[in-house]
């Protein structure tokens, strides 16, 4: 195969990071580009729904700005709800371009804290809120993301994304075997 030009809709640091641990165990002879996109929803998407279309709307706007890619990628960190409280968690759709196909995939969740979510709004990041409760730099929350900091680093934006990318990615390609 030629090499496969992979558009990340998005320049955030974690989310690239991720796609780039996952594509190496796929593709042997791959470049990654970086482009800032519009997701269209809310700073903070809640539910699958918002999310997923968040991603398909980054894609558009990717595909709008350069339409030479084989895989299009874009994440979103959204929250969650059901009966047991608030969660946090990531969603990626994979575009690929020649196959018209749409490949979807989620990380884990871990649970917000009740206490955060009352001083959060849809017009304000939830990391936002996070470092200002935890007491923590918005540098440290960008680097670890809100979930790094709730799990004291266990778990950080960058091991999100990487599962929701790697959950996408392997529905439709085999690693590379060595």
């Amino acid at each position: 195969m030629n090499q496969v030009k992979i558009v990340v809709c998005s320049k955030n640091k974690a989310k690239n990071e991720a796609v780039e641990e996952v594509m190496k165990d796929y593709f042997s002879n791959y470049e990654i580009y970086s482009l800032e996109t519009d997701s269209k929803v809310s700073e903070t998407p809640v539910g699958d729904e918002e999310g997923i279309l968040g991603c398909r709307n980054r894609i558009l706007d990717a595909i709008k700005k350069d339409s030479t890619g084989y895989l299009y990628i874009a994440m979103e960190g959204i929250l969650t709800k059901n009966s047991y409280g608030t969660f946090l968690c990531g969603w990626t759709v994979i575009y690929n371009k020649y196959l018209n196909e749409y490949y979807y995939g989620c990380s884990a969740k871990v649970k917000v804290p009740d206490e955060i979510l009352k001083k959060s709004t849809q017009s304000k990041r939830l990391s936002e809120v996070v470092a200002n409760y935890m007491g923590n730099s918005e540098e440290k929350v960008r680097n670890f993301g809100t979930n790094g900091i709730l799990t004291n680093g266990a778990y950080t934006r960058t091991d999100e994304f990487r599962d929701s990318v790697l959950c996408a990615i392997s529905s439709k390609f085999k690693k590379n075997i060595v």
